[in-house]
């Protein structure tokens, strides 16, 4: 029975589809898209900061600061190569990991769910659910971009113990190559691949399959090598290894973590913020969730423990500091499709009892007129997809706007009238001043960051001091006077913008030229 339904799912057409979902709900929902002025979310700006500047043969860390994993930068620098100028790189970046993110859901769900239709409207119900939902934040976040990772997993992980086999080379190989691209994107998400591990222990345990842990278990290291040997490589060759161990590991451990609460205070908060943040979005499918899996629990309880295991393990890294930002709830959005499988196979039980009455083999399909009917339907509800983006999404507000009317390239005008100008983002996140003007930073404090080492402030402000710089723009408030006076620069352009939940004032300032 169970390759009956693999033969029924067609993953090629499932992972054009995929695609195809994710490019026409994030050409509205993200600000990456081609639709916008520009991305203005910090977080994407010092990350493509970064990436550039790996271009130009800076080193994270040591040249230009950031508390981030590597591999986020290496692959904004990547980005960058092919696309020069815009965000056409990100958004191009966000249409590949959330059209696998879709896919990996749909490739779960045709384990559960015999008819090949369910996977493609819970694809199109998550596309617009988690493209909606306040933890997307405006597009191109960290955590979108890993967001495919974790059923990409769990589905080859599902799938052979569904299958009563071990995981394959591939498989193996595949699910520590993740492992390492999460630890050295962001350490938080290893809580994922801890339990996973820990999961894969228990099924081999119980299903007699102990005699092929060990072999498992170097196939998956030999993945996370293959992240983190290369990694490592550049950093040593570049003298940065110092640099990176110290702001990556000591400084976020030791300046990121918060003490106020004890662990289990913050994981329980963490949690009831993500669920009311995003409760109209996709969790209120906690609930069919949790009663899917208590329902396979007796038969198929491998599966359920490594789902619930995941979760936990995800929850515990991810909220054991702190309460954590708003998008760090989009991490848990692949939990939601427990909810969505639930209510398909209930649905499928319902509609094929219905159907098979009267005969002695009940059919497992939903009758041909009907998948046909569906099928035309398809096109007309991306479309509704995108509508609801459209009208519920928080970033479509900047649609209306052009380039020109954004501080960013007003401010670049001005800039670009010098030749090889050089630029500091004074005491706020990068916001897309280095972007939108074409300038790289000078110095490797370059913005101001969520977490922020004593030296940052002292770093940027003897900059100013000493006209190290020929521009300085800030946000919310002009430069202090004991800046102004001991330097010579003079505003010149000023602007007001919304951004994110308020409108904030800019201010330009420029040398002044010597006598």
């Amino acid at each position: 029975m169970l390759k009956e339904r693999i033969r029924q799912f067609k993953p090629p057409v499932m992972l054009c589809l995929a695609f195809l979902l994710a490019a026409l709900f994030l050409l509205i929902g993200s600000k990456s898209s081609p639709l916008y002025p520009m991305n203005d979310w910090v977080d994407v700006n010092v990350f493509m900061t970064l990436g550039r500047g790996i271009l130009h043969g800076k080193v994270p860390y040591r040249d230009l600061f950031e508390q981030k994993g590597p591999f986020l930068f290496f692959w904004h620098a990547l980005s960058a190569l092919f696309i020069r100028r815009g965000y056409g790189g990100v958004w191009l970046s966000e249409i590949l990991t959330v059209g696998l993110f879709l896919y990996y859901c749909a490739r779960i769900t045709g384990l559960y769910v015999k008819n090949r239709l369910a996977p493609i409207l819970i694809m199109m119900i998550l596309g617009v659910g988690v493209t909606v939902s306040p933890a997307f934040s405006m597009g191109g976040g960290l955590e979108e971009l890993f967001l495919f990772a974790f059923p990409l997993s769990l589905f080859y992980l599902l799938r052979g113990m569904r299958e009563k086999r071990p995981l394959s080379f591939r498989e193996s190989f595949v699910i520590g190559l993740m492992a390492g691209i999460g630890f050295w994107t962001k350490y938080t998400f290893c809580g994922f691949f801890a339990a996973l591990a820990l999961a894969v222990v228990i099924w081999y345990a119980s299903s007699r399959l102990i005699g092929s842990l060990y072999k498992t278990a170097g196939q998956m290291i030999l993945g996370l090598l293959a992240v983190t040997l290369p990694i490592l490589l550049y950093f040593a060759l570049n003298g940065a290894l110092d640099d990176l161990f110290h702001v990556y590991f000591w400084q976020n451990i030791h300046d990121y973590a918060r003490t106020e609460k004890s662990a289990l205070e913050y994981i329980k908060s963490g949690l009831q913020l993500t669920y009311k943040r995003n409760l109209w979005n996709y969790n209120w499918l906690l609930w069919p969730g949790a009663a899917f899996l208590l329902f396979g629990l007796y038969r198929h309880w491998r599966e359920t423990l490594a789902v619930l295991l995941s979760f936990a393990g995800l929850a515990v890294t991810t909220y054991m500091s702190s309460p954590g930002y708003i998008y760090y709830g989009l991490s848990f959005a692949p939990y939601a499709l427990c909810g969505l499988v639930g209510i398909a196979w209930l649905a499928e039980k319902i509609l094929t009892a219905r159907l098979s009455r009267g005969t002695s083999a009940p059919p497992v399909r939903i009758p041909k007129s009907a998948r046909i009917l569906l099928g035309f339907g398809l096109p007309i509800l991306a479309g509704v997809g995108m509508a609801v983006i459209g009208v519920f999404s928080s970033n479509t507000y900047l649609m209306k706007f052009k380039k020109e009317d954004m501080p960013q390239y007003q401010f670049a005008e001005i800039i670009q009238e010098k030749e090889d100008a050089t630029l500091l983002n004074y005491w706020f996140l990068d916001g897309g001043f280095y972007y939108a003007s074409g300038v790289e930073p000078v110095n490797k404090y370059f913005c101001y960051f969520n977490l922020n080492p004593p030296e940052l402030k002292t770093d940027q402000e003897d900059l100013i001091r000493s006209g190290g710089v020929d521009f300085v723009v800030t946000r919310r408030n002009p430069l202090p006077n004991r800046l102004l006076n001991d330097s010579s620069y003079e505003l010149v352009a000023q602007s007001n913008f919304f951004f994110s939940t308020r409108y904030y004032d800019y201010y330009l300032y420029r040398l002044k030229e010597s006598p």
